[in-house]
């Protein structure tokens, strides 16, 4: 009896494991120039997989966790930049470069408006115009566009946080927490404490970003 009782503990485990793989296919088209696309599985950047492109076209079929991150982008770096972050919710995700969609993941369009969100409310790349050879205009236009900049910096950190709070309870906090920890101030633990354990143990939140 005691070991039928291990037989069926084991075969619940094998079975459970297996239960958390799952196979997706992605595919979609891409800018007219682009030749380069990356697919990265829970920014293992090291093992990423160089996407053959065709006519403007690429499918890839993958099985991975059900809880990963796939990350489609024609750079290994820089993962908060990138449009396209995908989680495996559905067995067919069909992305497009030239209008931004996402078709077929609920949750990968859910993670992606977030992330266009908080990145459309960055400061980088603000500037102030100054049509003048006067130092003091200068100065002053430079004061003005540091005190905007302040603003939207606050702004930004405002917005994360927000979303970072709302979805602790799935999945796309653990790509803000890892993404966007600059924007916590030094508060990020304390906010992955107040995620699920098994949001809170995902491998994203045991790596730094590269």
């Amino acid at each position: 009896m005691k070991r039928f009782l291990l037989f069926l503990t084991a075969l619940g485990a094998i079975v459970t494991g297996h239960a958390k793989k799952v196979k997706v296919t992605i595919d979609g088209t891409v800018w007219p120039p682009q030749t380069t696309l990356y697919l990265i599985i829970n920014e293992d950047t090291a093992h990423a997989e160089r996407l053959s492109i065709v006519d403007g076209k690429f499918s890839k079929t993958v099985e991975v966790d059900r809880n990963a991150f796939i990350r489609v982008h024609d750079w290994k770096e820089w993962p908060e930049r990138s449009p396209f972050v995908l989680i495996p919710d559905s067995r067919h995700i069909t992305i497009d470069w030239n209008s931004g969609s996402i078709q077929g993941s609920r949750l990968s369009q859910k993670l992606n408006a977030i992330c266009s969100e908080i990145r459309k409310a960055s400061p980088e790349g603000f500037h102030v115009d100054v049509f003048s050879d006067d130092p003091k205009a200068w100065r002053e236009a430079q004061e003005d566009a540091n005190r905007v900049r302040a603003k939207m910096l606050m702004n930004q950190k405002e917005i994360a946080r927000r979303h970072l709070l709302e979805n602790r309870d799935n999945i796309c906090a653990v790509w803000i927490a890892y993404c966007f920890p600059e924007l916590l101030d030094g508060e990020r633990d304390v906010f992955i404490s107040h995620m699920k354990p098994k949001w809170a143990n995902h491998p994203l939140m045991k790596m730094k970003k590269v």
